[in-house]
């Protein structure tokens, strides 16, 4: 069964002594299927010019996330390994390597929270410590999970 959601993404990229956040809410698709979690939802911020679609596979110890339209990647996440993959830009092909030190989920029945930890290099180059929290919401649901109640509110027009 397939359940509209709210997704809320935040990720912070740490290098040195600088930190930069993105936060990104927007509406998506959740589905349980042999014993995985699959959440889908369209990204128009990572390249202006084109949609990405983005899927975020959930199984047992690891997270993927697969980026196809502005951006083209399949990202693996498991604690304690290391995983190279290409990343597909209009700008270029790089090779991004991420070694996981921290994955946490968290799921309830209207409610599910990912954080995930990692250090992130491109083209062999340490990009410094990331993390990403992903939230996925019923938008039926009471709890109010952001500050910003008008994102939400706007989240369940577009839903209507």
């Amino acid at each position: 069964m397939t359940k509209d959601v709210i997704v809320m993404i935040k990720g912070i990229q740490t290098e040195m002594f600088e930190a930069d956040e993105i936060e990104l809410v927007t509406t998506g698709k959740y589905v349980e299927k042999n014993g995985k979690i699959y959440i889908t939802y369209i990204d128009s911020t990572i390249e202006e010019k084109q949609e990405t679609k983005t899927t975020i596979k959930l199984q047992e110890n690891q997270i993927s996330i697969l980026r196809f339209g502005g951006v083209n990647t399949h990202m693996v996440f498991e604690k304690n390994k290391t995983h190279i993959t290409h990343y597909e830009t209009p700008y270029g092909v790089f090779e991004i390597s991420t070694l996981t030190k921290k994955i946490d989920v968290d799921k309830l029945e209207d409610y599910m929270e990912i954080n995930v930890e990692y250090n992130l290099s491109i083209n062999h180059m340490s990009m410094g410590v990331n993390t990403f929290t992903i939230t996925v919401k019923n938008p039926k649901s009471n709890k109010l999970l952001l500050s910003e109640a008008e994102d939400i509110d706007l989240i369940n027009e577009q839903l209507k």
